[in-house]
């Protein structure tokens, strides 16, 4: 035997003896310490466990025979994604190798995660790197052989990855943002967990995300702290588990609480968010004491998962029974991230608040609330608020008459065909910053016509058109202003439902072009629901069905009609009412509107798809309906974008308003306040 062959031998029979090794008994939250590499400022260094401790136990519960799975519900800069998926890929190459199976969201973040992660890892680290297959054709992107003879795959949702073998550890990241039905055979948990049954308790299945989905039903009483709200994804997953949630030890009162959102003290009353999150305080729920973030490590460090069903006391002496389950699951909250501090938290929270005011939009605060603070979303208004609730909040605002924080009026009006049919009217009044009060609301129920007795006629806005010449009297009018004696503020613009019982569209087109004849039409708006879910908060459009004949409506594209996303407005609307001091958007009740009024204004809920529905069939939505026509108003006049210290002559104070006026002792120069002027084409 030559000396070549010799050394070959040599290093075959040394590798083969390292094979043979049984695998390293150590806690994965050591051998990270060891095996892992991140990068950090460009540099790649060792994975630092002191930094997360809150890591530890979820990380050595993926060794456990006592569970088939662990999931664990997170914000974003926590490291979740480092400790629980890179750290047990480390592990499972060098330390205790075995077929394992990752699982990103497409085929294109699995190639970029295998890429720029996975790979800049191994190369970091000596131990990882001389576990690979040495050949060449061994690995790729998507499949990696180790030395041992395992195979660790990259993958992404697919029925052919699920399907095509056996895994003994599979990992799920960022499970919320994946399909969550594969190919009509489940969803990727469940899939997951069947390619692990063949390993029996050996076996295991972890999945690791923020929250994604909205919660089905906010309101349903929850039967513990410890249980989340009813959702799909992750938070689905974490139900079923034990439910552990992380604590902290109240150095005050020694006393444990869960660090959550709702015990951050900052400037509530500061309108901007930089200045507002400055200063940020996290208080304990039982002693009131603040904290500051400087003790968030100290208290990270301490700090202990409890499960459903035990209790820490002051003693630190653990009693009770944990919630029993085959899946450890664990749901941690945003003051815990040991990389966002608490100001960015609450900056992001008020900022995309801010931005759901002004827009409607909900994107940005979902996304703060779901990736920084780690919670399921809802949209921003207690749907728990009774009509009690807003009853409680009626002043006495005058009888009818214009506060001094109004600058201008909107009018909306509902139109109902049948056996009650009427015209329900609702006038708003708008100050700065949006802000609003409920001016007027009132019924109209008599036409102009007479029976052949004299009698006056019911109204009947789906049969007789001339019925609609009643609103004359809500486009003509106006308001006495309550500090300024004499004199009246106009409804500057109204909208007009359009839509429903066959006949009331064409009486709604025929109403207009009679105003255009007396060049009252500027003033009212016709206006239609248009919510699918990417239609804009409004358009105009000029409706022309000529030369059909399956529409109940006769439109030849003279009307314009104002198409509207209800479902968006509703938004804005439940935003509105969810604000509790006045503020931007606030709310004003007088305290003449009777309680069937507020019946009314609660009579609707969203569902987790966006839309907004009745919460029973006889519910009456109406005060809904024609506050969201009043907000489609002030947002077509510009409203949600004026500089309020500079606004409009229509918006001005009323001392300096341009449409304040003194009513005429002959009511017949009274028909006529200021018109809106037509903007001059440039």
């Amino acid at each position: 035997m030559t000396r070549a062959s010799h050394e070959s031998f040599n290093n075959l029979l040394r590798h083969s003896i390292q094979l043979l090794k049984p695998p390293k008994r150590e806690k994965l939250s050591e051998s990270a310490r060891r095996l892992l590499k991140v990068e950090l400022n460009g540099a790649m260094v060792p994975w630092d466990g002191d930094l997360v401790p809150y890591m530890h136990e979820p990380m050595n519960c993926l060794q456990s025979r006592q569970y088939d799975g662990v999931a664990l519900v997170g914000m974003a800069r926590s490291a979740k994604t480092v400790s629980l998926v890179d750290a047990w890929v480390a592990h499972t190459v060098a330390a205790d190798p075995a077929d394992m199976l990752v699982t990103q969201i497409s085929k294109e973040k699995a190639a970029e995660y295998s890429k720029k992660r996975l790979s800049r890892s191994f190369h970091a680290s000596k131990e990882v790197r001389a576990a690979l297959s040495p050949n060449a054709h061994d690995n790729n992107v998507h499949d990696i052989r180790l030395k041992a003879g395992h195979f660790l795959k990259i993958g992404w949702p697919s029925k052919t990855i699920f399907a095509s073998s056996d895994w003994k550890r599979v990992a799920l990241t960022d499970y919320d943002r994946m399909i969550q039905d594969v190919g009509g055979e489940g969803s990727p948990w469940i899939l997951g967990g069947k390619r692990t049954t063949t390993f029996m308790s050996s076996g295991m299945v972890m999945a690791e995300s923020s929250p994604g989905f909205e919660i089905i039903d906010p309101t349903r009483r929850l039967s513990s702290p410890h249980e989340a709200p009813p959702t799909k994804g992750i938070m689905a997953i974490y139900n079923e588990g034990d439910r552990r949630l992380y604590h902290w030890k109240c150095p005050d009162c020694g006393k444990w609480f869960e660090p959550d959102f709702h015990l951050f003290m900052y400037d509530e009353h500061e309108p901007d968010p930089t200045k507002a999150s400055e200063e940020v305080l996290l208080a304990c729920p039982h002693c009131g004491v603040m904290h500051n973030e400087r003790q968030k490590h100290t208290f990270n460090q301490g700090g202990r998962w409890l499960a459903q069903g035990l209790h820490l006391d002051e003693n630190d002496v653990l009693t009770g029974e944990a919630r029993k389950s085959r899946i450890a699951s664990f749901w941690q909250k945003g003051p815990t991230a040991a990389f966002q501090t608490w100001n960015q938290l609450v900056y992001k929270y008020l900022a995309a608040m801010q931005d759901f005011q002004r827009t409607g939009s909900m994107e940005n605060l979902k996304a703060t609330i779901n990736t920084d603070q780690g919670k399921p979303f809802t949209p921003p208004i207690n749907v728990e608020r009774s009509a009690d609730y807003f009853i409680q909040r009626q002043r006495d605002l005058g009888i009818k008459e214009v506060p001094a924080s109004v600058r201008f009026l909107t009018a909306a009006i509902d139109v109902q065909a049948g056996k009650e049919a009427r015209f329900e009217v609702k006038v708003i009044g708008w100050g700065a910053e949006l802000t609003s009060v409920v001016l007027d609301y009132f019924i109209i129920t008599d036409s102009r016509r007479k029976g052949a007795t004299g009698e006056t006629l019911r109204i009947d806005p789906a049969a007789y058109p001339e019925d609609w010449d009643v609103l004359d009297d809500v486009l003509t009018k106006s308001y006495p202003i309550t500090e300024l004696p004499g004199r009246h503020l106009p409804v500057r613009l109204v909208a007009c439902d359009s839509g429903g019982k066959a006949g009331v569209t064409d009486n709604a087109y025929q109403y207009w072009r009679r105003l255009k004849k007396r060049q009252l039409h500027r003033k009212l708006f016709l206006v239609k629901g248009a919510s699918h879910k990417n239609a804009p908060l409004q358009h105009k459009t000029h409706p022309d069905n000529r030369g059909r004949n399956d529409r109940k409506a006769s439109a030849r594209g003279d009307v314009p009609v104002l198409m509207l996303n209800t479902n968006r407005l509703k938004d804005i609307l439940a935003g509105a009412l969810s604000r509790e001091v006045p503020g931007e958007l606030y709310v004003e009740f007088p305290d003449w509107l009777d309680e069937s009024y507020f019946d009314g204004l609660t009579s609707e809920v969203r569902d987790p798809s966006g839309k907004w529905s009745k919460i029973s069939e006889h519910a009456a939505n109406e005060p809904v309906d024609l506050f969201v026509y009043n907000i489609a108003l002030a947002y077509k006049l510009g409203a949600n974008k004026f500089n309020w210290s500079k606004p409009p002559p229509w918006a001005a104070p009323l001392t300096q308003n341009a449409q304040v006026f003194i009513p005429s002792s002959n009511p017949e120069e009274n028909t006529q306040p200021p018109q809106p002027r037509r903007r001059r084409r440039r």
